[in-house]
């Protein structure tokens, strides 16, 4: 018998399908995580705004991307954000109706995972000091960050079917919150009846208890039968990031709408990142809420041809461009399909969803090396 050391090492496929699964998957250009496309748009504004360096000194851009830095005691800083947020709230208007004078407080985040985890931790802690057992809702299939958060918090997560919308929004119980998100994580689709539910709930009680995550803003190519209402009575915060719209993920470019002060996240106007604020602000200013999903759109739509033939689906391109749809009704392996669902195998409501983002990148060309302006590449370059 072999000793320990030369037993021959199991496949990992053995004890994880789901690796051989998941590079099924890359090999047909898609992933079942959402990953942000990286576009030479993403590329040419980080450019454009860190300039060059020069052994006379910088360039224009350089020097203004460094002198944001420099002189804290003078506060100059604490008004960057300011900028940031009312570059979004411009940049976002065609598909957004917020009233920034019922959000009077704005925060700087890291993306969108800092405040709906700091959200989600807080509704926890305030229900504890009322001695009452914190409870989260959301629609069966919905982001999976929500439910996460909240477990790793003892917060118990109530799922609901999205069918019975009109139910749950006439007996939330008073004091427990609810996330949503608009264009909708659930199926990468514009939810038609999400304004309906808001307002239902605001019909329902003035209580502020609903987070609005608005992390697809900027990544659907055309304007909604009418705008997310995010101003209802019943939306207490309104949760924004860049990493999905302008494949920015980690550049960690966010922010959160209040009605009133946050304390935990007011140290947040000194603790943030200018040079993502500064990115976040160039992006916008360069592309209009449409522009990219509009510019992309063939590429998601061979991509989703492409993929669908590779894996058995009928995909379509859904809403937000860096994904596509399969009905549930599909004659492809049920290993996959068991994989791919993300609510209960009895519940054959939502679609398939798929990121096409792998397949996406290889096509624009920003899925392999970056090379210099002397044709290096980066593995050429950490060889030498």
């Amino acid at each position: 018998m072999l000793a320990q050391a030369e037993q021959p090492v199991a496949s990992t496929t053995q004890y994880n399908p789901n690796v051989a699964l998941n590079a099924r998957l890359l090999e047909a250009g898609c992933s079942k995580t959402v990953y942000a496309l990286v576009t030479p748009e993403t590329e040419a504004a980080k450019a454009a705004i860190l300039g060059n360096a020069r052994a006379a000194g910088p360039d224009e851009a350089r020097a203004v991307h460094l002198e944001q830095f420099r002189e804290a005691w003078t506060s100059k800083q604490d008004r960057y954000h300011e900028l940031f947020f009312d570059t979004w709230h411009r940049w976002s208007a065609p598909l957004v109706e917020l009233d920034r004078g019922a959000f009077p407080f704005a925060y700087p985040t890291a993306g969108a995972s800092e405040p709906l985890r700091h959200l989600i931790y807080l509704y926890g802690n305030l229900c504890r000091r009322h001695g009452r057992p914190p409870r989260i809702h959301i629609f069966r299939g919905e982001y999976e960050g929500y439910k996460a958060y909240a477990e790793a918090a003892f917060i118990e997560v109530v799922e609901h079917d999205r069918r019975d919308w009109l139910q749950v929004a006439g007996s939330l119980p008073d004091g427990e919150w609810f996330f949503l998100s608009q264009p909708s994580a659930i199926d990468g689709n514009i939810w038609p009846h999400g304004n309906r539910f808001l307002r239902a709930l605001s019909a329902r009680s003035n209580a502020a208890r609903l987070v609005l995550d608005l992390t697809y803003v900027g990544a659907i190519a055309e304007p909604p039968a009418e705008r997310f209402a995010a101003g209802e009575a019943c939306v207490r915060n309104v949760v924004l990031s860049l990493s999905k719209p302008f494949g920015a993920y980690y550049d960690r470019i966010g922010g959160v709408f209040c009605r009133s002060q946050d304390l935990g996240l007011f140290g947040n106007i000194w603790f943030k990142s200018l040079a993502a604020l500064q990115l976040g602000s160039e992006l916008m200013r360069r592309h209009d809420v449409f522009a990219l999903p509009r510019k992309y759109a063939d590429v998601q739509r061979r991509q989703a041809e492409t993929t669908g033939r590779s894996l058995g689906l009928k995909l379509v391109p859904a809403d937000v461009y860096l994904l596509g749809r399969a009905d549930r009704q599909t004659d492809t392996d049920q290993a996959l399909i068991d994989y791919l669902r993300r609510v209960p195998a009895d519940d054959d409501t939502t679609a398939l969803r798929l990121c096409l983002t792998p397949g996406m990148a290889a096509q624009i060309g920003t899925a392999g090396a970056v090379r210099t302006a002397v044709g290096e590449s980066s593995e050429q370059r950490n060889a030498g």
